[in-house]
């Protein structure tokens, strides 16, 4: 099985290739014209804030599964909700609006 770490590491990798291509390409489609070189740099710095990028999101995932939310902050976000839903004033079921 795979570990969290290295699914971090994975992910990070994944969304640096992925999206450090999609930009290359799109500077490429963009400016036909630019060196070789400086496309190389911008990939490659593209590559490295992807990788830490995906390695956020990684972790960040793993710590919203291990602190749950308290009871309190709960109870908040409930009562936000409601109001919000309260403010927004009657629907009629036929009624699309938003």
């Amino acid at each position: 099985m795979i570990g969290n770490k290295s699914i971090a590491r994975f992910l990070g990798v994944w969304y640096a290739a992925v999206f450090g291509s999609v930009i290359m390409f799109g500077i490429h489609f963009l400016w036909p014209d630019v060196s070789a070189a400086v496309l190389l740099l911008v990939s490659g710095a593209g590559f490295v804030v992807f990788y830490f990028v995906g390695r956020w999101i990684a972790v960040r995932t793993e710590l919203n599964k291990k602190l749950p939310t308290s009871g309190k902050e709960l109870k908040r976000r409930t009562k936000a909700f409601y109001e919000w839903l309260d403010s927004q004033g009657p629907q009629s079921p036929g009624d699309n609006r938003r």
